[in-house]
């Protein structure tokens, strides 16, 4: 686009008119040229803008999400403690209970095994059972507890690969 100004010829009473229509039509012709380049420009311009707000947009709902999947993830560990927690002192109460139910049982059996050694018997082979099934009961607990730490664990690593992903 040629923006100089025109050089005409001169001639008898001013400028050559042919000349100066033609500079004349090559300048409403650029001038054309100009605007329409212009309006595509700011068209341009607005779609950016449009999608630089759509992008806006989009990252804060990508920040809600990741604040979302952080909560989360602090309180499925915070659960997972909890969790932890009470299976480790169920385990406890539940051996402290048996010892003593054990120390319980001695000891009556220890009392009574002259007068009724028969019965006694039966008794102590019932509660060595309930020790057995007890002790399978924390067994069954303790591999629980593996269980749930484990999911935990995937659960944490699956959030961490989708944080990643989001990223």
């Amino acid at each position: 686009m040629n923006l100089e100004a025109p050089d005409f010829k001169r001639v008898f009473r001013g400028y050559d008119s042919d000349e100066v229509d033609q500079a004349w039509a090559e300048n409403e012709r650029q001038l054309s040229e100009a605007n329409a380049v212009n309006k595509e420009l700011r068209l341009q311009i607005n779609s950016l803008r449009e999608q630089n707000l759509e992008w806006g947009n989009r990252l804060k709902d990508y920040e809600q999400i990741e604040k979302d999947l952080r909560d989360a993830l602090v309180s499925a560990q915070r659960i997972a403690k909890q969790v932890k927690e009470d299976a480790a002192k169920q385990a406890e109460e539940l051996l402290q209970s048996t010892r003593n139910e054990s120390e319980t049982i001695l000891k009556e059996t220890t009392r009574l095994k002259e007068a009724e050694e028969m019965e006694t018997e039966t008794l102590l082979i019932e509660k060595r059972k309930e020790i057995v099934q007890l002790e399978a009961q924390i067994q069954e607990l303790t591999e629980q507890k593996a269980e749930l730490q484990t999911i935990v664990e995937q659960a944490v690593q699956y959030l961490d690969m989708i944080k990643d992903l989001i990223k």
